[in-house]
């Protein structure tokens, strides 16, 4: 075996002894053993610099140490992997020149490295970050951030001297001589206030020596302009957005579950019915699918005749635009139809709408006279028609609504194939339940106005149509994860947005007096008011659930179901931390056991700490924070 090779064994041999079972350091070889890389987690105090200039604390920290090749001639490379403001710490790298001798075993180096990151030990006059080294020189009286003691007597009585020539780049054997534990080298200090005026960083008058019992206690005065938060309390204070408390409101979960989603899925939907008006959506289709494929010739003429109309109209309104005449004048038409200004394309349309509409009215007749015996048969077909037609439109805007709210679910979740699975239910569902509530919405509509309704009757009349179309949807979304009071609360949603979007129709025509842009408005008028619904109405519903305050996924919230919640990196997961390179597959899981929610770990090496404990089994209670990977959750109950 090489001296290389014994050394890294050696080390291995003593990182055994020095930290199975240390409270504070988790030290996970990676490689066959004995091993060239190591992963450490610190539970101890650090800081870090938020981008607004604020100094926040960090509790738990992770480092990587490699061991490389021309290790332990050069001292080996130390990356620190989560954010931290320190003098000899940037980007990543850690300078650990100044604790590097023949004699440092990588336990020393181990323990030093979290020393440093307490603030126990810093070197501000060779600073990987000038900018930290200046804010550290400026702030003395806080340090140290942490007063964990890292060195366990039991564990450091039986370390053994690791002894092994290291060599220069010459080499020639590095001889140390050693020093006075206490004593201050004059030269250095003299060297390093050089290196202090090179960087531009003032050197301090004196030295203010730390007393052994200093626990961070300091006072207003000195922390003026400074916000600086322990990190047991910044878990539930005002830094991350507030104490969590059972019934607030989640409007950042509302809006990428509930209205980003329902907003997309109406937009599309409009766009499909519109985009396949002439062969899926459209009273043409519609004949065809009730049996009443008499009708059709009707139906085509019809629909030629009311594309004309809209081109017509246009002009009108671009005429009236011009000449500053209101459009909604009884007597503007016929006057413009009576002047100079009608284009003979214009001209062109009125004689193909005159055209279209004669067929269409020849073609309706030719049906009556030769299919029906009485004409109450022949107005029931026709309604018929109208109510699939009504249908078909309704279970395609549903469809995919319920589809995008689904999807939005999945991916709110982190699990792309529960995405999918999620879409699909949404998507079938409110397809069925669309469709059913399109027909009874145009039935309602129907017989229950008259020939010449009020504008708030028929704005109610068209809401109560619309609310059972919401009605499907919501009951869609709910069936998702089927809870009672979750299906509840996502059903009262999509009745209320549905209603509130076809009681506004008619308002919204007056403004937009264009039928396919009006029509557009109220459908994602209702889409927002489904998913605002439905997002607001199941915080509401919740009676556990997650709220990240660390992390990739900083500010969403995570429900806790009835049963098992499962959280990990793996797509198969109730909730999945997919971003987080140090959460497990399978990381741990929280079961509902009576009235009780009990957090399990899954045995993964960095492990599952609650409150700054790594645990196995935890009954969580409403404000426990739980550090899973690079990310803290806070566990709440109504």
């Amino acid at each position: 075996m090489t001296a290389r090779m014994k050394r890294i064994a050696s080390d291995w041999e003593q990182i055994k002894k020095d930290f199975t079972g240390h409270p504070n350091i988790f030290v996970t070889p990676i490689g066959e053993e004995p091993p060239e890389k190591y992963h450490i987690t610190y539970f101890v105090n650090g800081i870090y610099l938020l981008p607004d200039g604020r100094i926040e604390t960090l509790a738990r920290h992770e480092v990587e140490i490699i061991l490389h090749s021309d290790y332990p001639r050069y001292k080996p490379i130390c990356k620190i992997l989560t954010p931290i403001w320190h003098p000899n710490f940037r980007d990543g790298q850690i300078c650990i020149g100044d604790i590097w001798g023949a004699g440092e075993s990588l336990s020393d180096i181990i323990i030093n490295i979290g020393n440093m990151i307490q603030y126990k030990s810093w070197n501000s006059y060779s600073p990987l970050s000038a900018e930290a080294a200046q804010w550290a020189m400026e702030n003395k009286h806080l340090f140290p951030v942490g007063n964990v003691e890292l060195y366990i007597a039991d564990y450091a009585s039986a370390k053994d001297t690791v002894e092994i020539d290291l060599f220069d780049d010459d080499d020639k054997i590095i001889v140390e001589e050693p020093v006075a534990e206490n004593s201050v080298n004059t030269d250095s200090v003299a060297d390093t206030a050089t290196a202090a005026q090179t960087e531009n960083i003032p050197a301090p008058d004196t030295f203010i020596e730390k007393s052994d019992g200093n626990d961070f206690e300091i006072t207003a005065e000195e922390l003026a302009g400074i916000e600086f938060v322990p990190s047991a309390q910044r878990m539930q204070t005002v830094a991350h957005g507030g104490t969590v408390k059972g019934r607030k409101i989640n409007f950042k979960t509302i809006l990428v579950k509930g209205l980003l989603w329902a907003f997309i899925g109406a937009f599309v939907g409009f766009g499909v019915s519109e985009l396949t008006d002439d062969t899926l959506t459209g009273e043409v289709a519609a004949a065809n699918i009730s049996g009443h494929s008499e009708l059709v010739e009707y139906y085509e003429y019809s629909t030629k005749a009311n594309d004309v109309v809209n081109k017509i109209d246009a002009e009108f309104r671009k005429w009236c635009f011009q000449n500053d005449i209101d459009p909604e004048n009884e007597n503007a038409f016929a006057a413009w139809i009576r002047s100079e200004d009608v284009s003979p394309t214009t001209e062109a349309y009125i004689d193909d709408y005159i055209d279209y509409k004669k067929n269409a009215n020849e073609a309706l007749y030719d049906a009556y006279v030769n299919h029906y015996e009485d004409y109450d048969e022949f107005i029931d077909a026709l309604n018929i028609v109208t109510r699939i037609y009504t249908a078909i439109w309704s279970a395609v805007i549903a469809l995919f609504i319920g589809l995008f709210l689904g999807l939005g679910e999945g991916i709110f979740y982190g699990s792309i194939g529960k995405a999918f699975k999620y879409a699909g239910i949404g998507a079938g569902i409110s397809l069925v339940l669309g469709s059913i509530s399109g027909y009874l919405a145009q039935w309602m509509y129907t017989e229950m106005l008259t020939d010449d309704p009020a504008d708030i009757t028929a704005a109610f009349v068209r809401g109560l149509g619309w609310a059972i179309m919401g009605l499907g949807i919501g009951v869609a979304v709910g069936l998702i994860k089927p809870e009672k009071k979750r299906m509840l609360f996502c059903a009262i949603g999509g009745l209320s947005g549905g209603f509130v979007g076809g009681f506004l129709f008619n308002y919204v025509f007056d403004i937009i007096p264009n039928d396919v842009t009006a029509r557009a408005v109220a459908i994602i008028i209702m889409g927002l008011l489904i998913g605002l619904g439905v997002g607001l109405l199941e915080q509401f519903a919740k009676q556990a659930w997650l709220k990240v305050i660390r992390g990739e996924f900083e500010g969403k919230e995570y429900l806790v179901f009835a049963g098992t919640t499962s959280i990990g990196n793996n797509g198969k997961n109730t909730i999945v931390l997919f971003k987080d390179k140090l959460v497990g597959p399978h990381h741990c899981y929280i079961k509902l056991e009576g009235s009780k929610y009990v957090l399990y770990d899954c045995g993964t090496p960095m492990g599952t700490v609650v409150n700054g404990r790594r645990t196995a089994r935890h009954i969580l209670r409403h404000g426990d924070a739980i550090a899973i990977g690079n990310s803290v959750l806070v566990f709440n109950t109504k």
